[in-house]
């Protein structure tokens, strides 16, 4: 009898050690937090769209010399990039800022007894992040000779375009949980955790040139030439996320 009583015991012991052994074991485990996706989970596209004043302005003149000797329009063109350039400093503008391309070739198509003719080219880059600057560049490159327009692309620097992104994201994102919380309700569902977020686009909006006047229709050797006042407007900065969401 003794002998049957200290079996049960033994058995209860270990049933209670296995026990107290399982709740340590899910204790640790803990499946109540795994980071398996459920099967049912719902993609959503968030969007927004801010409106910015654009804070950088590049230029972009065109010049073109045209001879009979090579190395005499390439001279020409290489003293006028070294006279703009100078000017633009003296304004204000870093000399990191401004970036030149000359290049020179044969013309190559030519009527019978026509001379041989050589043309040489400079293409000016300047970026400004001074609106005020900007339009002190503008007024000078307009008594330049460049050809065609001379107004600025306006956009955002790269600092403005960092701190547009990081708050259009947050409004992308409460965009895309507000659609999935009423998709989840069309869907007899509840809205479980965020699975995954993952940016799709950032489009950056151009504004439209400021009007200038065209060099080739004026007087541009006037130093009293001066045009238009830049009006840059507001840009559109537009950023989608697509994310995905557990249903429940």
């Amino acid at each position: 009898m003794k002998q049957s009583i200290t079996i049960k015991l033994n058995a209860w012991i270990i049933c209670a050690v296995l026990l107290l052994t399982n709740l340590i074991t899910i204790g640790l485990w803990q499946p109540w937090t795994s980071d398996e996706v459920g099967d049912r989970t719902i993609s959503i596209t968030g969007t927004t769209t801010i409106e910015a004043e654009p804070d950088e302005f590049a230029f972009s003149p065109y010049y073109q010399k045209e001879g009979a000797d090579k190395a005499t329009v390439t001279a020409e063109v290489t003293t006028l990039s070294s006279t703009i350039s100078a000017k633009l400093k003296e304004l204000g503008v870093a000399d990191t800022a401004i970036k030149s391309d000359i290049s020179s070739y044969d013309y190559g198509i030519y009527e019978e007894g026509e001379a041989k003719k050589e043309i040489a080219t400079l293409s000016l880059t300047i970026t400004i992040n001074d609106k005020d600057l900007a339009q002190k560049v503008q007024d000078y490159l307009l008594t330049t000779g460049a050809s065609g327009t001379v107004s600025p692309y306006a956009t955002f620097s790269t600092t403005k375009h960092k701190e547009l992104e990081a708050k259009a994201r947050d409004e992308a994102i409460k965009d895309a949980g507000t659609k999935a919380a009423a998709s989840a309700d069309q869907l007899d569902s509840k809205l479980g955790r965020v699975v995954e977020v993952g940016d799709i686009t950032s489009v950056d909006g151009v504004s439209p040139l400021p009007w200038a006047y065209e060099s080739r229709d004026m007087a541009v050797s006037s130093d009293a030439a001066v045009s238009a006042p830049i009006q840059t407007g507001l840009n559109e900065y537009t950023f989608s996320v697509e994310v995905t969401y557990e249903l429940k």
